[in-house]
């Protein structure tokens, strides 16, 4: 499914060409939910967005799959084999599926949690033993984060999401700080407003700690 999301013409100062957003994760993970907190931030940032998503088994656990392009104009919603900026991964072995996915100087943003497959056809898929490993001696830059225990321990391990949410935040300064803030409240009940917003927050610390950026607030 892809989603035509325009822009007005803002003029605002940002990307000399659309910025791919690579997302992937299972079912339960809140991959949508991050790909459309991204694209309507980029929106209210005065881009042209255009988004599109996969949902395969996502309901049995299986892979689930989400690109967002922005840019001054975005004209589909694809990102092509070795052109995506960011690979946002919310499990191990869905970052290694998707590293070609990455253009030569792209970023990897993972969670370090681990989820086995489920048996295909009465078959056991065997999970890799070092996928962290694997992905750092194939990407050039890459940030590993325990986003499950981060969200965990501010109450809700669904919250892990948004952690990865704050990860990409840090790679993404077109969009204002206060924009990601306002996008996530809109996003959310009021009662779990905060919570989300804490998540964000301490994604976007750990990764501005990681990578020597600031993360302002």
């Amino acid at each position: 499914m892809s989603q035509d999301i325009r822009s007005a013409e803002s003029g605002l100062p940002g990307l000399d060409r659309p910025r791919n957003v690579f997302l992937t994760g299972v079912g339960g993970h809140g991959v949508l939910a991050v790909s459309r907190v991204i694209a309507e931030a980029a929106l209210a940032s005065g881009f042209d967005v255009r988004r599109s998503e996969v949902h395969g088994m996502s309901q049995r656990g299986g892979s689930v799959v989400s690109q967002v392009r922005y840019g001054a104009r975005v004209h589909s919603p694809l990102i092509a084999r070795g052109t995506a900026d960011v690979l946002v991964a919310l499990e191990l072995l869905e970052a290694l599926r998707h590293l070609q996915t990455l253009r030569a100087s792209g970023v990897l943003l993972a969670n370090e949690q681990r989820i086995t497959p489920a048996p295909i056809g009465g078959l056991t898929v065997d999970y890799p033993a070092d996928p962290r490993g694997i992905c750092e001696g194939r990407v050039s830059r890459s940030v590993f984060l325990p986003a499950l225990d981060m969200a965990r321990e501010l109450g809700d391990e669904k919250a892990a999401n948004m952690v990865m949410l704050g990860a990409y935040s840090v790679l993404a300064p077109e969009i204002p700080e206060r924009t990601w803030r306002e996008t996530i409240a809109a996003a959310f009940r009021p009662r779990f407003r905060a919570l989300n917003v804490s998540a964000f927050e301490c994604g976007r610390e750990a990764t501005a700690r990681s990578t020597g950026q600031e993360a302002t607030r």
